[in-house]
């Protein structure tokens, strides 16, 4: 038998069962990473919170700088100066701790409506999170307060994007979009297990059922 024809075989042989074994790592990979979101979605929501603290480190600057959220909330100016918090670049949304007792604090119609305190703009009250991660935040905070807090930005936001990303495969343009795509990644299959996960938990919650059914 022609040798270069046996090495050809061998070839092919050895890529195929490299390309097995690839496969199967990042099918491993996927599915711990699954299981951390789904551990997480278990967990109350001042656990999820330690938990994400204890795995990003605190947030490095205040949401917005406290002048110029107090001239805002004086009428005195239309915008308010954002901090130095962003990890955009690396994947992270910065998410309002408080938000299990406010709705949308990093809203300005909500804050000019509201006149929300600015404590809950500090730091200390923030914490960093991939997509999945906050979507989960979000799903925690529904349940826990029976869709008083959360389900606004969970169904007209978070989730949307989800969906729109991972399972319609869509491609967002921005940079920033891009990291935060594939700092969450999980294979479409995943996403939409743990999608009815969180169906199954928030059933019953009268208007995340309404907003649901839209």
């Amino acid at each position: 038998m022609d040798i270069d024809f046996i090495l050809s075989k061998l070839q092919v042989f050895h890529f195929i069962k490299f390309e097995k074994r690839y496969i199967e790592m990042e099918k491993n990979e996927y599915t711990a990473k699954y299981n951390e979101y789904s551990q997480l979605l278990d967990v109350t929501y001042s656990q999820a919170v330690a938990y994400l603290l204890n795995k990003y480190g605190a947030v490095t600057d205040d949401y917005y700088k406290e002048k110029s959220y107090t001239r805002f909330l004086n009428g005195e100016i239309k915008s308010i100066s954002k901090g130095k918090y962003t990890r955009a670049s690396e994947g992270l949304y910065c998410h309002h701790i408080s938000e299990d007792k406010f709705q949308n604090l990093s809203d300005l119609r909500f804050i000019s409506e509201f006149k929300y305190s600015y404590n809950y703009q500090k730091k200390e009250n923030l914490v960093y999170c991939d997509l999945i991660e906050h979507l989960i935040l979000h799903a925690i905070i529904t349940k826990e307060s029976n869709g008083q807090f959360g389900v606004a930005g969970l169904c007209q936001m978070i989730k949307p994007t989800v969906i729109d990303w991972y399972i319609g495969e869509y491609n967002p343009k921005p940079a920033w979009m891009q990291a935060t795509k594939a700092r969450a990644y999980l294979p479409r299959i995943l996403v939409e297990k743990l999608l009815i996960k969180i169906d199954d938990m928030l059933k019953g919650i009268e208007i995340y059922d309404f907003l649901e059914s839209r």
